[in-house]
């Protein structure tokens, strides 16, 4: 199921997820108050059951992001 993901940064510690031009999600990047000066993401995909995923390297967004469009269980 491979198709187009794109990212559009829409705030400061913010972005949309599109999928072929379709807004599928949004991505948050959180400050980590367990580790002092480090940061993570969380990806959370619209009405996907399995909840939002924290992601610790900025560099598996996409792939992330990828993985959990491609076994979303209603797209």
């Amino acid at each position: 199921m491979s198709s187009y993901i794109g990212f559009r940064r829409v705030g400061e510690n913010e972005a949309r997820v599109y999928q072929d031009g379709d807004h599928v999600g949004d991505v948050y990047r959180q400050d980590d108050i367990l580790n002092r000066g480090e940061v993570f993401y969380v990806v959370h995909l619209s009405e996907d059951p399995r909840g939002p995923v924290r992601v610790h390297e900025r560099h598996r967004v996409r792939e992330v992001a990828r993985h959990l469009l491609d076994t979303h269980p209603m797209l």
